[in-house]
């Protein structure tokens, strides 16, 4: 915390001196989850299990419904053939989940912490 924070000025300093004290202080990460891909033989991944956006996006759940969502309509349409499907459902959502990842990465930066996001 101390080095992430290093610098910063208005009322880091203070704060980051009160850590030393606090007998009850909890800290959490936010990460994004990148893949190169989101299936493998006949396993695909949806939501944060394959794209999480952190956080900080919002649209944790947005993208895990629109990612089933998406998937079902590919399976459904494929006829059986899941390769074809789950090529479709990634190239169809990927650059939506990219633009939701680049958002959750400008949001933390807001919070002093973009770096740590950071692809």
């Amino acid at each position: 915390m101390r080095a992430a924070f290093a610098g910063h000025g208005w009322e880091v300093p203070r704060l980051l001196e009160a850590l030393s004290r606090a007998d009850d202080f909890y800290f959490s990460s936010a990460c994004q989850v990148h893949l190169d891909r989101w299936s493998r033989g006949r396993v695909a991944l949806i939501g944060d299990a394959g794209y999480c956006a952190a956080p900080t996006s919002g649209m944790g759940t947005s993208q895990a419904l629109i990612g089933a969502r998406t998937l079902a309509r590919h399976l459904a349409s494929a006829g059986g053939d899941h390769p074809t499907a789950f090529g479709a459902y990634e190239t169809e959502l990927r650059p939506y989940v990219a633009e939701n990842q680049a958002n959750g990465r400008q949001a933390a930066a807001t919070f002093g912490g973009g770096t740590a996001l950071e692809r």
